[in-house]
């Protein structure tokens, strides 16, 4: 009896060894990554920098530095983040990253696709963080910057493009955007700006100030402005715009309306891949009217319901018009295309940021009034 419990004994404790996770790395051993962002270095290398929180120090509510940035330049994204490991006391985790910020030179200097081998290949990372362009100065310096309200300013990037309804502009988008024939991606553009904390004092803060657009080779073929930006998202289908403000025929005051629901569709005009006829639909609430208008009269309200379908239509035609011109389908005309007309396709696939120029885009707007407010005129 005593040997069968000897060696009952003898084969727990040599199990144990067994059942345990050799590779396992406690939370204290692991530097979480925030953000990276990429710079152009010289000698056809790059610089990659990681935003790393400090969780340590987050309980002192920014009494203390509660990230650091660690750089390092590399011939490829894993080299240069090898090199910035061993700087480390720590394994680098990139799966609760935010962000991935690039700097304007590097598009201009580098093949970007080549970038994202390295996310799609490697399981260790996530395709949930966002893309964004850092114009006017380098990645690595937006990923330096405190923030006086979110502290992190990858925070601050990602927050802020979620509360303006653009939440569409994850790695896995601009992967899938940048692997088809038929849609061209459009990044995101933050700026860094100083903006006004008092009286007398100011601190950088990252702002967003647009959309850069790519062609096929993801190089920038040109930029759009916040205005233009939010136009050309509702058209692409990958944004909302919160509130829209346009001047009164008359000349004289203004309208604001909050809009929701908004869509769009694509179609052909009788079956020709040539002319296409893309429609935005939104319902909209007045909710500011500084214009002589009552908008207790029925006709009225008719009335202003057209003129606003008008300006917004004339608006879109312009920023359709403004990226047509550039080649670079956004808007994924082109894989309607691909899915109604596939023989036609064939022949236009190759040369579609050239094609796409030649297609006559006709937008138009469904904008339907839904409340005029509680008063009819304007207070006086």
């Amino acid at each position: 009896m005593m040997r069968v419990m000897f060696l009952a004994a003898s084969a727990l404790l040599l199990a144990l060894p067994l059942s345990g996770c050799t590779d396992f790395v406690e939370p204290n051993q692991l530097a979480f990554v925030m953000a990276t962002a990429v710079d152009h270095a010289e000698d056809g290398q790059i610089e990659v920098s990681h935003q790393i929180v400090i969780p340590s120090q987050l309980k002192d509510g920014g009494n203390a530095d509660q990230f650091i940035v660690v750089s390092a330049t590399g011939k490829n994204v894993y080299d240069a983040s090898l090199k910035i490991q061993r700087k480390l006391p720590r394994r680098l985790m990139t799966s609760h990253r935010i962000l991935i910020a690039i700097g304007e030179s590097f598009f201009h200097a580098n093949e970007v696709d080549l970038l994202f081998d390295k996310l799609g290949r490697d399981p260790a990372n996530s395709f949930r963080d966002i893309v964004l362009m850092i114009r006017g100065g380098s990645a690595k310096s937006f990923v330096m910057l405190k923030h006086p309200m979110e502290y992190l300013s990858s925070r601050a990037a990602s927050k802020e493009l979620q509360i303006n309804g653009l939440k569409n502009f994850t790695s896995r988008q601009f992967v899938i955007d940048s692997q088809s024939d038929g849609n061209r991606p459009v990044v995101p553009v933050f700026r860094v700006e100083n903006t006004a904390l008092g009286s007398e004092k100011q601190t950088p803060l990252p702002v967003f100030s647009g959309f850069a657009v790519l062609d096929k080779r993801l190089k920038a073929r040109g930029f759009l402005e916040v205005d233009e930006a939010f136009e050309a998202i509702w058209m692409a289908g990958k944004g909302s715009i919160d509130g829209l403000t346009i001047p009164w025929k008359s000349g004289h005051g203004l309208l604001s309306f909050r809009l929701t629901h908004l869509g769009r569709s694509i179609r052909t005009v009788r079956g020709n891949p040539g002319q296409v006829v893309l429609t935005v639909k939104a319902q909209s609430y007045l909710l500011e009217n500084t214009a002589d208008l009552d908008m207790a009269d029925v006709d009225k309200i008719a009335s202003v319901q057209k003129y606003v379908n008008a300006y917004c239509q004339k608006q879109l035609q312009q920023t359709m018009n403004k990226v047509q011109r550039r080649g670079t389908d956004v808007f994924g005309i082109g894989e309607h295309l691909h899915r109604h007309y596939p023989s036609w396709w064939k022949r236009h696939r190759t040369n579609w940021d050239t094609d796409f120029k030649t297609i006559r885009v006709t937008v138009k707007t469904n904008i339907q009034l839904r409340s005029v407010g509680v008063t009819g005129g304007e207070l006086k």
